[in-house]
């Protein structure tokens, strides 16, 4: 199920339940990625937002073994950035979605990718996707 964020969390609480949200924000890799002969072998610059709800398990004590590390995005990140070049940027988005929903405690993601080069100014180009289990 596509939507975005705003109404993936929105849902999830309908049913009278609690959410927690982790995220990574601002990471910037350095990706093979475009359809361009220009973009085809060059590194850019391409910043990556992830959002995740996961179910709000509170721990019984303040310990790590009782959560999900939000570690496991940039690891996540990184390992979806190591994979062979894709031509479209929503294809990177999309196996980076499949990586962070793939923890049984996600509920629900959105995973952003914008080309920080690509425009003469400050402003980017990319594209997002949600998803909800």
């Amino acid at each position: 199920m596509s939507t975005s964020h705003s109404e993936a969390i929105e849902a999830l609480l309908s049913t009278g339940g609690t959410a927690s949200s982790l995220f990574l924000e601002g990471a910037i890799r350095h990706v093979d990625v475009g359809v361009h002969e220009h973009e085809q072998g060059s590194l850019q610059r391409v910043m990556f937002d992830i959002h995740v709800v996961v179910d709000d398990s509170r721990p019984s004590n303040d310990s790590i073994d009782q959560v999900l590390d939000y570690e496991y995005l940039v690891y996540s990140l990184d390992r979806v950035v190591a994979m062979n070049r894709p031509s479209l940027l929503e294809t990177l988005v999309t196996r980076l979605m499949d990586e962070v929903m793939a923890p049984a405690e996600v509920q629900a993601a959105s995973v952003s990718a914008s080309k920080l080069d690509v425009t003469d100014d400050d402003s980017r180009l990319g594209c997002t996707l949600t998803r909800v289990k």
